[in-house]
């Protein structure tokens, strides 16, 4: 809130989201990180904005991370409402895979980060989502 943010994104082990909503309130977007499909159904149906669904694949930004895989987050897609932000090891390769799988967005660091041209990989994961929105 300080920082003039949009919003705040939670993880499993951070403030919980109806603290979070008290704190941020009615206005700003709460985030809850989920690698189950239990913990997003319970995202969606305690009033997150988003649920952040991952790892899709292995990563070594976070090497830690559980694994859910898009097979798992097409589960997820049938099962709540607000939109899926998929997130660990995606790549310009295989995010057609994940948006089929029902992401709404992708959230990436590698794929940017550890690209020879981050100016030029942004533009393609851009198109990648457009391509797969129409």
């Amino acid at each position: 809130m300080a920082a003039g943010a949009d919003g705040v994104h939670v993880g499993q082990d951070d403030l919980p989201l109806v603290a979070a909503r008290q704190v941020v309130g009615p206005d700003l977007l709460v985030g809850v990180s989920a690698s189950f499909p239990k913990e997003a159904e319970a995202a969606d149906r305690g009033g997150a904005d988003y649920v952040g669904f991952g790892a899709m694949y292995v990563t070594a930004t976070k090497p830690d991370a559980e694994y859910a895989g898009p097979r798992l987050l097409a589960e997820v897609r049938s099962r709540v409402r607000v939109p899926l932000v998929a997130i660990g090891g995606i790549t310009l390769e295989n995010a057609p895979e994940v948006f089929a799988a029902g992401a709404d967005l992708v959230a990436v660091v590698s794929a940017v980060f550890q690209a020879a041209a981050p100016a030029h990989a942004v533009r393609a994961l851009l198109e990648r989502s457009a391509a797969a929105r129409s």
